[in-house]
């Protein structure tokens, strides 16, 4: 058993640690395990839930109701990654594995014992595992399931482990360890307690591979015990806790190669094997930096060297050691501590202690050998300071000045700590003019000056008092002074500017930093002067860092515009290598004066706070640098910052439309796959409204890592947006865009590393490609439509312009034929009147003639139809030509159709038609009377040539209401077509059935002619299968 070397550090804890809890989102604050996956995401199983972890946030995993794909447990009990990079997850309900396209789960046999107690890969990336103290083999190849059974039946297997060199590792619950022989398939079983101390248990929890050949096996019991794998012998190496109890080991992990994380019950124990001594770091409740629980369940390393502590009630600790940069000194209820937050003035004696001055809690004397405060309070005895708000301190010797709020100035003996003398304002003219002394200073002649709220003092040692130094502004706030390298001093004020006095050349003026033609210095509270081994002289304000060197005459400015986090800057100090520390409001700021690089730590980066205070900075002999905060005093060496060389991956982890997580292949969602592995994402345009999450996984400083985004398709620029870690997106009209995110140290310092996704917003239906081509046919058949129209219509007009052209040349042909037939009407008229008379005398003495009789009758039927022909030409050219004269007289019409109908009589039954005569009412009409006469005749003689056995003559009887009379006269010939109905109105047509019959197809013409000139009109039907002409007249 080797002895401990136990160390606690009882002013600060060398140790600190990030804690994350339910608070921070974390599932359960009972972690059983973890580690980190291929990709860098840390995981962590808990009582209730699993955990991604991607260092701004947690992805939690859960049981759901009625899912399949989901966890069947919440209780996790073990996590692996095997070598193919898939994810184990064991729970007290069967051991599932992680589909990392999905996020979803799977389990592997529901046959099997379901609390899963270990999980251990094989060299050949078979699966090991224990349920119920039972172990199992999954080979992947075939996916078949082998059991182990362990020969003795009293005992059980606890804890299986894969080493570096593909063996695999069991422990029984008997305290036996066994290797696994692929030879036979069997155990080679190795005691672990055979040699030590009776055990109350021999139970194993947990075996680690240490990769350097040996095991680390953790005991319920008695601790750790080393097993060497060449000789196959074991050490007990951490038995007993400080308290002479047992150690209970549940997990280990490599912190270096000599150094090793032990997870007990009683905290974590560091072993290094070199020494063979340990380091117990434990809970403390005063310290919000220590552990926050002694219950260790896991432990687990990421790629930046940092380690995961998990705990049974505390969450998970996260260690890095980068932190291990900054001592913290704050103040801690119960133990020996720094007393006051607010840490003010930092000196150091001769003899190396530190004397510390507080706003809150008065003065305190720390000794770096043996880490002991002791405070100093204000309290009845002279001897006490008078004030517990400290804002001056000054070494003198075995003098300490302390100079307070509005409380004077106390002079304090070193040795024994005892105030011996008190200065306060008073009257005379080499007394304080004020209580509130801010700031002192020792030249390197030894002549103290004090700056006070009401004027600037220099010290008179003879004497015992001091002088005011009229020369400079009385009535001002003097904030403190600097002696540069050639004996001048520089004077600070608040809104006053700075002056400067050389006490060898006696002379004095007022520094002005023109800006815009005014004195910056003027406008604001300067807070701290120094001067640099470059002879530069550095001011700190509250509206930035000015720099001026009078040799070489130049002037430079720094503000948040130049990288700085704040303009309100507390002080400024130079390391050995020339960088400067500049302290400020929001973070300490490393500056690299020859490259101009600047590295900002925040409280993300191991500070206590990021507001540091006022006249609170000092360097050591060594080169260690201390400054003052609201929260407590840091140190540091400043040549233990080493760059963080690690470029983390940046992913993105989180899609959410209208501020609603998008789910993996839901009803409506665009993923169909983890966002993690997503390329592309489309999205209808009714969703163009999102967001989208990424993290750099880098955990030493998450909140320090910056970010800057390019969103192609909107603007080519990078957009540095700082630590924020979610980009929204408003109504992005359709298009493909193509994001990208890189990740930062806030340095200027970008990786290369980048991730990139494109998002296609896809346009409404009406807006779509397809539309699109809808749209474009539409228009294109709506240009061939108006051009066929417009087309259709010259042509139409153009064969209008033919009729009318053609109609032009009809009339004119037909005009020449009228004239031409009227002329010879005319010329035949008055021969066949002449002929008719001597032979209508000649047919009245056909008797003395019998043989000529027959020829006479047909001279004088043809001359008579001649001259009817020869009459009707005559008509139709007056009614065309407006000279035809209607003469309107009452008549009866019934019996005028009665007496036409009996002339057509004979030449109706030579050709055997029946004519049938409907003409019962006596109708009386005002009309034409020859007019109506040759209407109803030239009828009655188209229905004799074109009828084929029967005529009818029909008057239809008025009614009381009727104002016109019809006369109907219809044959049974040749039914004329419908479509022909109004041409064969038209002069000189003729139907082919009907040429052969005697005619000039002018008489239907002139027929509707007469009655429309009677303002009746002549119209056929054929309706009732006859050829029916209907002749209307007005009553």
């Amino acid at each position: 058993m080797i002895a401990l070397l136990v160390w606690c550090g009882a002013f600060s804890q060398p140790y600190d640690f990030r804690s994350y809890q339910v608070e921070k989102g974390l599932s359960n604050n009972t972690v059983t395990c973890s580690f980190q996956d291929k990709r860098g995401f840390m995981w962590f199983g808990t009582k209730d839930g699993l955990n991604r972890f991607d260092g701004r946030g947690f992805k939690v995993f859960r049981q759901i109701n009625n899912d399949s794909n989901s966890l069947g447990n919440n209780s996790i009990t073990k996590l692996l990654q095997d070598k193919q990079g898939v994810l184990w997850v064991g729970t007290e309900r069967g051991l599932y594995k992680y589909n990392e396209e999905k996020e979803n789960f799977s389990l592997l046999n529901n046959s099997l014992p379901s609390y899963i107690q270990g999980i251990g890969n094989d060299g050949h990336g078979n699966l090991w595992f224990i349920a119920r103290f039972r172990l199992f083999k999954y080979e992947r190849a075939g996916s078949t399931i082998t059991e182990y059974p362990i020969n003795n039946n009293d005992d059980y297997y606890t804890a299986v482990c894969g080493d570096t060199a593909g063996h695999i590792w069991v422990a029984s619950g008997h305290g036996q360890l066994g290797l696994f022989n692929e030879t036979d398939g069997r155990f080679i079983w190795y005691p672990l307690f055979a040699h030590s101390r009776p055990p109350v248990s021999t139970y194993i929890e947990k075996i680690f591979d240490s990769g350097e050949g040996f095991l680390l096996i953790g005991t319920s019991n008695q601790g750790v015990k080393q097993f060497d794998l060449a000789v196959h012998t074991y050490t007990d190496i951490l038995t007993y806790n400080e308290d002479g109890t047992e150690i209970f080991v549940r997990d280990f992990i490599k912190s270096s190669r000599y150094e090793y994380w032990v997870g007990t019950e009683s905290g974590i124990y560091i072993y290094d094997t070199r020494s063979h001594s340990a380091l117990n770091l434990k809970k403390s409740y005063n310290n919000p930096y220590a552990l926050t629980d002694n219950a260790i369940y896991s432990l687990s390393r990421d790629r930046e060297g940092g380690l995961w502590i998990g705990t049974y009630f505390g969450g998970v600790n996260y260690y890095s050691n980068q932190h291990l940069l900054f001592e913290k000194y704050f103040p801690q209820t119960g133990q020996n501590s720094i007393s006051g937050n607010a840490v003010r003035e930092i000196v150091q004696d001769s003899a190396g202690n530190f004397w510390i001055g507080t706003e809150d809690a008065g003065l305190n004397k720390y000794n770096p050998h043996t880490g002991r405060f002791i405070n100093y309070q204000p309290g009845q005895s002279p001897y006490n300071i008078a004030h517990t708000n400290i804002h001056g301190l000054l070494i003198d010797g075995h003098v300490l000045w302390i100079g307070t709020f509005e409380h004077g100035l106390d002079k304090m003996d070193l040795c024994t700590g005892k105030v011996i003398r008190h200065y306060i304002a008073g009257g005379d003219a080499n007394s304080l003019k004020s209580n509130f002394v801010y700031s002192l200073y020792k030249t390197k002649a030894g002549q103290i000056y004090l700056a006070t709220s009401n004027g600037f003092y220099q010290y008179n040692r003879d004497a015992d008092n001091f002088q005011l130094l009229s020369f400079l502004p009385f009535n001002t706030f003097y904030s403190g002074v600097l002696e540069d390298d050639q004996g001048t001093l520089w004077i600070a004020t608040f809104n006053a500017g700075l002056f400067f006095y050389n006490p060898t050349k006696e002379i004095y003026g007022h520094y002005r930093v023109l800006s815009h033609g005014e004195d910056a210095l003027v406008k604001t509270r300067i807070t701290r002067l120094y001067q640099d081994r470059q002879h530069n002289i550095w001011v700190s304000t509250e509206n930035g860092l000015y720099c001026f060197n009078q040799e070489r005459s130049f002037l430079k400015t720094y503000s948040d515009k130049n990288g700085l986090p704040s303009n309100l800057i507390y002080n400024t100090l130079e390391d050995r290598q020339g960088n400067l520390f500049i302290t400020t409001s929001k973070g300490l700021v490393r500056y690299d004066v020859n490259h101009g690089a600047i590295t900002i730590f925040t409280q993300a980066s191991g500070l206590l706070t990021d507001q540091f205070n006022y006249n609170s900075g000092f360097m050591d002999a060594a080169g260690k640098l201390y400054f003052g905060s609201v929260k407590g005093m840091i140190a540091f060496n400043p040549d233990g910052f080493q760059p963080n060389n690690y470029t983390p991956p940046v992913y993105f982890t989180g899609f959410q439309i209208f501020n609603k997580e998008a789910a993996i292949s839901n009803q409506g969602s665009p993923l169909n796959k983890s966002i993690v592995l997503t390329q592309k994402i489309t999205l209808p345009y009714n969703q163009a409204t999102f967001s989208i999450e990424f993290s750099a996984l880098s955990f030493s400083s998450p909140a320090n890592v910056q970010y800057a985004y390019q969103m192609r398709g909107i603007d080519n620029a990078w957009n540095y947006i700082g630590a924020n870690n979610r980009i929204y997106f408003t109504n992005l009209p359709p298009n493909t865009y193509h994001l990208s995110v890189k990740s930062g140290s806030g340095n200027d310092r970008w990786s290369n590393n980048m991730v990139s996704i494109t998002i296609e917003i896809l346009p409404p239906w009406y807006k779509s490609t397809l539309a699109y081509l809808l749209y474009s046919a539409l228009l294109l058949l709506a240009a061939y439509l108006i051009f066929r129209f417009y087309h259709n219509r010259q042509l139409a007009r153009q064969q209008r312009e033919m009729e009318l052209f053609e109609i032009k040349k009809e009339k004119e042909s037909y005009q020449s034929k009228m004239d031409f037939f009227t002329k010879i009407a005319h010329e035949i008229r008055t021969p066949l009147t002449l002929i008719r008379a001597p032979m209508e005398k000649m047919l009245k003495q056909v008797h003395a003639l019998p043989q000529f009789e027959k020829y006479l009758l047909a001279m004088n039927r043809n001359t008579e139809r001649l001259l009817t022909l020869t009459n009707q030409l005559l008509d139709f050219r007056k009614i065309e030509s407006d000279h035809f004269l209607v003469n309107p007289t009452s008549f009866n019409v019934t019996e005028l159709l009665r007496n036409a109908c009996a002339i057509f009589q004979s030449a109706a039954e030579q050709k055997n038609l029946h004519m049938q005569v409907i003409a019962t009412a006596t109708v009386y009409v005002q009309a034409d009377e020859e007019s109506t006469i040759k209407i109803i005749s030239n009828l009655l003689d188209n229905a004799v040539k074109y009828g084929k056995s029967k005529i009818i003559a029909e008057i239809q009887p008025l009614n009381q209401h009727d104002n016109c009379v019809t006369i109907a006269i219809s044959n049974d010939g040749n039914l004329i077509p419908t479509a022909l109905h109004d041409k064969v109105f038209e002069p000189f047509f003729r139907m082919k059935e009907t040429e052969k019959a005697t005619g000039t197809g002018i008489g239907l013409s002139l027929a509707r002619s007469l009655a429309q000139l009677q303002k009746g009109d002549l119209t056929i039907t054929t309706d009732r299968g006859l050829n029916t002409f209907i002749f209307t007249l007005p009553v």
